[in-house]
């Protein structure tokens, strides 16, 4: 596994900014404040458990109900089951660029949990009211498959893509001291429209896909990535091997849903332990 930069050996210029992270169109400045205010989550959840949350169909209000009293990471667009809801996510994630872009007003209203950002979003949307921001960088995709994921154990530092929030907020979860993870509404498979967008045939535009835990989590006419799988079953593995090395243990709770990498275990059982 790749080690994270050496945040000692970085020299901040009298702007007291540097170029460390890697954005999709033009570099984007990570400051030494960004990097500072960071610093107050390392092991803040030391020895504790934690669950991840997807957004996928198989999450339900009734199991967030459960989850009040626990650590919890979420993302993207899970403020749509808060109507339904008063449970709230310990930590709130969001990377995306179509995501931010189409959502950024719902999302700086969002209050009660701390919300992460990379910092390349800076460059496309305005700031993110009372948030943190990392360095989220790229592994070379194009590399032979045997080549290790890079999976971040200081995300003061870097935090590693794995074509999912999903793998960043396991990222972050491990900088905060958590080695009991449970992912949960992880389902992994994707019913795709046909449309893209003239100018990235990566990019599908909605037919009001079923793919999420809410029926309006994506209306027809959005924008998103294509999800890539096989990159995601690479981010997934490096974490497992990362974690389970380091001394942690990872599950996949989610009910039902295709993703095989980590040991499956129900939630209704480890909810009553």
């Amino acid at each position: 596994i790749l080690k994270a930069s050496n945040i000692s050996s970085m020299t901040f210029g009298s702007t007291k900014k540097m170029n460390l992270a890697r954005s999709v169109n033009t570099p984007a400045i990570y400051t030494q404040d960004d990097l500072e205010r960071l610093s107050q989550f390392k092991n803040c959840q030391k020895g504790k458990r934690a669950f991840i949350l997807g957004n996928g169909p198989s999450l339900n209000v009734n199991d967030l109900n459960l989850l009040k009293n626990e650590i919890t990471f979420a993302a993207n667009k899970i403020y749509l089951a808060f109507d339904q809801t008063d449970w709230r996510p310990t930590y709130y994630c969001m990377e995306d660029h179509l995501v931010a872009q189409q959502n950024h007003l719902k999302i700086n209203t969002l209050k009660g949990f701390h919300k992460f950002f990379p910092v390349y979003l800076k460059e496309s949307v305005p700031y993110f009211d009372d948030s943190y921001y990392f360095n989220l960088e790229w592994p070379d995709w194009d590399t032979p498959q045997e080549k290790v994921q890079p999976f971040s154990l200081n995300t003061q530092s870097v935090v590693h893509s794995g074509a999912t929030v999903v793998y960043t907020m396991l990222q972050l979860a491990w900088f905060m001291g958590i080695r009991e993870l449970y992912v949960i509404g992880m389902d992994f498979h994707f019913q795709e429209p046909k449309e893209t967008t003239q100018e990235d045939s990566k990019v599908f535009i909605s037919e009001g896909e079923n793919n999420h835990f809410h029926p309006d989590y994506r209306q027809a006419g959005e924008k998103w990535y294509k999800p890539n799988l096989e990159r995601q079953i690479r981010a997934f593995t490096a974490a497992r091997d990362t974690i389970e090395k380091s001394g942690g243990r990872i599950y996949n709770a989610t009910r039902g849903g295709k993703l095989e990498v980590f040991n499956r275990i129900n939630l209704d059982s480890v909810l009553s332990s």
